[in-house]
């Protein structure tokens, strides 16, 4: 699990995000990114008893590394300051809903499904929505996802119906995402808790059947 020698780290990168400070502490880092994978390789084994899509990753890739892309970016600081890892069908690069852990002093949470799809993965979602409007209604009012994640986020939606979709439609709502996640924060003692990654586990189970539906409304997509 991640100690508070991670989320120092974290803390201190943020006030030092400069190559020269991350050049003497990269042996830190190093001990860090190994604990990560194999918090990784936990998650994956616990994932797997319910969604055996997750079977084949491999944790030594699942987590993101620190360091950043700067060349398109006004932020040119050379590091992130916090540390991500997914899993998934196929895998953190593959194009499946998957699971998502992030790990930021004060900013952890566990997050999963396809973030801003595609114009036909989107086209897809929003027809087995509009299709299967009970089956996801059922999916989101189960009792441990309302518990763990209330509802789908809506940071990214339409503020007018898509079009083909009629206002009075009963999942008008969720019909104008252009993201399909949910989210749940992490507070920092639960990150340092010996229940983190049981927690994490039981997190992803609820998620689980939201990812389903929404790889099944993919599956023909591209092919």
């Amino acid at each position: 699990m991640p100690n508070k020698y991670v989320l120092d780290f974290l803390t201190e990168i943020e006030q030092n995000n400069n190559r020269e400070w991350f050049a003497s502490n990269k042996h830190r880092y190093d001990t860090i990114f190994k604990e990560m994978k194999n918090l990784a390789g936990e998650w994956i084994e616990g994932v797997k008893a319910f969604d055996p899509d997750v079977a084949d990753n491999d944790p030594n890739k699942a987590v993101f590394r620190i360091y950043k892309d700067v060349r398109f970016s006004a932020d040119k600081r050379p590091y992130k300051n916090n540390i991500g890892m997914a899993i998934g069908r196929g895998g953190r690069t593959a194009k499946w809903a998957g699971y998502y852990l992030h790990i930021q002093p004060g900013e952890s949470f566990i997050a999963g499904g396809k973030w801003m799809p595609d114009s036909q993965e989107l086209k897809a979602i929003r027809q087995e929505i509009d299709y299967n409007y009970s089956q996801l209604q059922a999916i989101v009012h189960d009792s441990a996802f309302q518990e763990t994640f209330g509802d789908l986020d809506t940071e990214y939606q339409l503020k007018k119906n898509p079009r083909d979709y009629a206002a009075d439609h009963p999942a008008i709502e969720w019909l104008k995402l252009k993201s399909f996640t949910v989210s749940r924060r992490i507070p920092d003692e639960e990150v340092l808790s010996a229940d983190l990654m049981k927690n994490v586990i039981a997190y992803s189970k609820a998620m689980h059947p939201f990812l389903r539906f929404l790889n099944e409304a993919m599956a023909d997509v591209g092919q």
